[in-house]
């Protein structure tokens, strides 16, 4: 995780990526979804296309006065 609250989830298995993403959700983290991403890749030995998929978020800053 870096200084500002950023982290980046980069998961090549949907359910595993899924479940990072609502763990965050659940512990304040937010979506950047302009940032989110599934590239596929190919695997050199099997030629079986997989998807690479990835999201930055980051910790919600809690509302102040409301």
């Amino acid at each position: 995780m870096s200084e500002s609250g950023m982290i980046t989830i980069r998961e090549w298995d949907p359910e595993v990526f899924h479940r990072r993403v609502l763990e965050l959700e659940a512990e304040g983290y937010e979506a950047r979804l302009d940032s989110y991403q599934v590239l596929p890749e190919m695997n050199p030995e099997t030629g079986e296309i997989i998807h690479l998929r990835s999201v930055d978020m980051y910790k919600s800053m809690p509302n102040s006065g409301r």
